[in-house]
């Protein structure tokens, strides 16, 4: 749900017809340039509402379908699908008329499965990010972004074979992704995405030498 930033709602579109005529009336020119300097004041202002309807704080709830691989130099790789539910905050900022910069961070919630590599199956939990996100608002209720993301998790392996846990690690990574965002109303929003994310390589006295993936 997106905060209330106390936006004004601009009601329909005004138009205004020049007409001609043959009756012979001085145009003042003075009276001319402050019309359309009101026109293109009025117009850049709605412009730059299109931008500001992005503003503000948000709280969302993220449902996902990721696919997590994992890669451990002296077994391969494998991966894991999984289903699951996240947590977004965000608050952005909007830029002349059309962009808007959004900074903010996400908790993906419970586990998600990473493959099986040998006698071990791995998952990955508590996955964390930092997101600096550009947008471009194409009307006061469609967003385009793209977004750039410090990544944190832990990856866990367990035995396939008693179920206990083997071991934990720690990575951290980059990710990107694209998506877009629309207004339902000026406090409620939908958006869907694709994230790419990568992460950093690490020697494990576990696992060995592994790294991981999702998107």
């Amino acid at each position: 749900t997106k905060g209330n930033s106390g936006l004004t709602d601009f009601g329909p579109k005004i138009t205004i017809n020049f007409y001609s005529t043959t009756s012979h009336q001085t145009v003042n020119p003075m009276k001319t340039r402050t019309l359309i300097a009101a026109l293109l004041a009025v117009v850049a202002s709605t412009a730059f509402a299109q931008a500001r309807m992005f503003e503000g704080f948000s709280l969302g709830a993220n449902l996902d379908a990721s696919r997590t691989t994992t890669n451990v130099l002296s077994l391969g790789s494998d991966s894991g699908n999984t289903t699951g539910f996240g947590l977004q905050a965000q608050y952005s900022i909007s830029y002349g008329n059309q962009f808007v910069l959004g900074l903010g961070g996400s908790l993906n919630t419970g586990s998600r499965k990473a493959g099986t590599l040998g006698p071990s199956e791995f998952s990955v939990k508590n996955a964390t990010s930092l997101d600096i996100s550009p947008g471009y608002a194409l009307s006061e209720s469609l967003l385009v972004y793209g977004k750039l993301s410090a990544l944190s998790l832990t990856a866990v392996g367990s035995s396939i074979a008693t179920g206990n846990e083997l071991g934990t690690e720690s990575l951290t990574g980059l990710g990107y992704g694209i998506g877009v965002r629309s207004m339902i109303d000026k406090n409620i929003y939908i958006q869907a995405g694709y994230d790419s994310n990568r992460f950093n390589e690490k020697n494990s006295p576990s696992f060995g030498t592994f790294s991981g993936s999702s998107n």
